[in-house]
């Protein structure tokens, strides 16, 4: 059986191979994944709080709750466009996992999207419409809901991949195939609640507090708010890390020790949650801002890490290793991705800029013209693109 499973995955790769070495691709994967977790997280995070703080908060968490509000679709936007890079690398190295789990819960992949756009239009009615009068509860809440359905489908589908050896059994039960794709073969409750639910604590702790360092150079800065703003962002992370800790230790003695690994995590998670323990425990809420940001992504990282070495370790059973992918430089690929990326880069760069400068009242000049290269790279490379698409068609 085992032996049908390995040529099974070797029979199921692109035939073409990955048009760049594939432990870049790996590494790509890892790095990527820390920008799309920690504005998932946040989404889910400010959600949360809005919808508690106009329920049940005090007037200055209500004023903090219109913030959240307006700050939950905007980074449902930034995780969306963030997953692209990650889910397109996965799809390069371990398309055999990702289309078969895919496969396998076949209705809830393609429901994904709607429930995503349904979870954005809710989240921006709410701050469009409710967040001024603390109205429209409903549609904050019916948007956290969809939002943790997107979550719980994509955890699904990140274990259904872990499990080649059952892909035979969960599609056809009995021997008769099951082309339904409704059913959830694959979970683990610790994982998602440390990887969503007890991340996304964090996530909006950090931004608390990054908030409370933003607006205080203002020289309209309101102190006394900012300062209570600060002092939730750090209460709310110094509460999460040891229940990061917990459920943490609870995903390495369960699906961790099935792959053997449970040692690794465990040591893994206990330094991490000692990092951010100790990180937050001295730092000054109102100035630290960077600072903690700077812990929280560098624990995602280490998540991300300990995520791509269970996927690793789960397929290598079956002889299927990243490293032995096979590849071929495709110099095309690699320059346009590569000049994607740069153009991407800094137009966003511009964009953070401009709205960090917007807030102290005034833009400086080289971020306008950091502006205007940004706009003519921009220019070109959609230029470049067509015509390369006309070229092929033609």
């Amino acid at each position: 059986m085992e032996m049908l499973n390995t040529e099974m995955l070797q029979m199921m790769r692109d035939p073409l191979g990955a048009p760049i070495h594939p432990t870049i691709v790996q590494v790509l994967l890892v790095a990527t994944f820390v920008l799309h977790i920690f504005f998932v997280t946040l989404a889910v995070g400010a959600s949360c709080f809005a919808l508690w703080a106009f329920w049940r908060g005090s007037e200055w968490q209500r004023r903090l709750a219109r913030v959240a509000a307006r700050l939950a679709p905007n980074a449902v936007g930034l995780g969306v466009v963030t997953g692209i890079a990650p889910l397109l690398f996965v799809q390069t190295i371990y398309d055999p996992l990702w289309y078969a789990a895919n496969t396998l819960a076949g209705f809830w992949s393609t429901l994904f999207i709607f429930v995503v756009m349904g979870g954005y239009s809710l989240a921006y009615l709410f701050y469009l419409k409710g967040s001024p009068q603390g109205k429209l509860l409903w549609a904050s809440g019916l948007s956290l809901a969809l939002l943790l359905l997107a979550g719980w489908i994509m955890h699904v589908l990140a274990n259904t991949a872990l499990y080649p050896e059952y892909w035979r059994e969960w599609y056809a039960p009995n021997r008769e195939p099951d082309t339904r794709g409704i059913i959830f073969h694959a979970y683990n409750l610790p994982r998602v609640t440390f990887l969503l639910l007890v991340s996304s604590v964090l996530s909006l702790g950090v931004t608390l507090m990054l908030f409370a360092w933003y607006f205080r150079q203002r020289d309209d800065a309101d102190r006394e708010y900012l300062t209570q703003v600060g002092q939730l962002g750090k209460r709310l992370a110094l509460v999460a890390a040891p229940l990061l800790w917990v459920t943490g230790m609870m995903w390495a003695f369960t699906q961790g020790r099935q792959f053997g690994l449970h040692i690794i995590m465990a040591l893994v998670f206990t330094l991490m949650a000692l990092l951010l323990r100790e990180g937050f425990r001295n730092l000054d809420p109102l100035t630290g801002g960077v600072r903690a940001l700077g812990i929280w992504l560098l624990s995602l990282l280490g998540i991300g890490t300990v995520r791509e070495v269970i996927r690793a370790t789960s397929v290598a059973r079956f002889n299927y290793r990243v490293a032995d992918y096979p590849f071929v430089w495709d110099w095309a690929s690699v320059l346009v991705f590569a000049l994607t990326s740069i153009v991407g880069m800094s137009v966003i760069a511009y964009l953070a800029l401009v709205l960090y400068d917007s807030g102290k009242g005034e833009v400086r000049p080289w971020v306008e013209k950091l502006g205007r290269i940004s706009i003519g790279m921009l220019g070109a490379w959609l230029a470049l693109f067509i015509l390369l698409g006309l070229r092929l068609y033609l």
